[in-house]
């Protein structure tokens, strides 16, 4: 490939050398040289009519208006600049946005979770709390039953006691007069 570009800038180099060869061997050669030499006729644009509606008359008018023009280019290329920086910092503040969204989001369902799971655990301690007081309520009545048959065993006892001290004495007293 590269030996094919360098025979081709060799067959055009040549053929420039021919033909500059030929130009200075002719008689045409001065005809060429006075073509060459001659400048094209100059064409006035003059007056010219800005789209603001200022009319420009001379070269001095129009380089005001170029240095101008360019001006309000620089200028404008600024405000570009600037308002594609701005929307840049929008573009990431919109990013960061999505992102704060979505971590939102997140702790949103993270909390309705832990909502969830504290109600069940509610549900479980008033279950537990519940059924505690139930069983507090059996072990109270059953706490009256034994006491209120505790006692009547008391009395009983109390009773029976009595009746047989006073059996005991009656008999030792009985027993005492007998041996007298």
């Amino acid at each position: 490939m590269l030996l094919l570009w360098y025979v081709f800038v060799l067959i055009i180099t040549t053929g420039m050398m021919v033909v500059g060869f030929l130009l200075v061997t002719s008689e045409n050669f001065q005809d060429f040289k006075e073509c060459w030499g001659k400048r094209a006729p100059r064409i006035t644009e003059l007056p010219i009519i800005t789209p603001t509606g200022q009319i420009v008359n001379s070269v001095e008018d129009l380089d005001m208006q170029l240095e101008f023009l360019e001006n309000q280019l620089e200028e404008k290329e600024k405000e570009v600049e600037s308002s594609k920086s701005k929307l840049e910092a929008a573009a990431e503040r919109l990013e960061k946005l999505g992102d704060t969204t979505n971590q939102v989001k997140k702790y949103y369902v993270k909390l309705k979770t832990d909502v969830a799971k504290s109600e069940t655990e509610i549900n479980e301690l008033r279950n537990q709390i519940d059924d505690f007081k139930m069983r507090q309520l059996r072990l109270r009545e059953e706490v009256n039953e034994n006491v209120k048959y505790y006692t009547g065993m008391l009395n009983n006892i109390e009773h029976t006691v009595a009746n047989d001290e006073f059996e005991i004495v009656k008999r030792s007293l009985l027993s005492d007069v007998d041996s007298f």
